[in-house]
């Protein structure tokens, strides 16, 4: 009997502990979600046409961030030639885009495989940062997080079309808006 009514204890303790489990999990989860949306809406990927955000850059009084978003990356159509800072983390590719500062990830087609290989076979360190320049175009994808592509978040990615040089400074030229 007494055995019986341990057994019947650890089972309401497990059943309850599940039960916690399940109420942290959702408490979590909704603050987790909540901070992506946050940093999301802050980070907005889309920005104003071209026009009108090369007005209010121009603008003396507009304040620096506005200046600032308006230079951010913009998706295209048509191939450009980018140039940034490239590093490989794992098997992931970012781009830091000098004009802009922007960081975008880098797809896996194209000429990113002989981006890939010169950064490997040249750089000093594991996470070296080297600057690179391309002809490729910048896209416009669903966010990476399933959840976050569910709600309709999109991200930037970079598409190398061809790897024009590949250079051993870790650094932006200063002619292109930042350091």
């Amino acid at each position: 009997m007494q055995d019986k009514l341990w057994r019947l204890a650890g089972s309401a303790m497990v059943v309850l502990s599940l039960a916690g489990c399940s109420i942290m999990t959702d408490k979590v989860s909704q603050t987790v979600s909540s901070t992506w949306n946050k940093t999301l809406s802050s980070l907005s990927w889309q920005s104003q046409p071209k026009t009108q955000a090369k007005t209010e850059a121009a603008s003396p009084s507009k304040p620096a961030a506005q200046a600032a978003a308006a230079s951010r990356l913009q998706p295209s159509k048509a191939s450009g030639r980018w140039q940034g800072l490239y590093q490989l983390q794992g098997d992931k590719g970012s781009f830091q885009e000098c004009a802009s500062g922007q960081t975008i990830v880098v797809l896996v087609e194209g000429d990113n495989v002989l981006l890939e290989q010169a950064y490997l076979n040249t750089r000093s360190s594991a996470t070296a940062s080297m600057l690179a320049e391309v002809m490729g175009q910048v896209v416009e994808l669903p966010a990476a997080d399933p959840v976050l592509a569910q709600q309709g978040h999109k991200m930037l990615a970079l598409r190398v079309e061809r790897l024009v040089s590949l250079s051993s400074k870790n650094f932006c030229p200063q002619s292109a808006g930042w350091r």
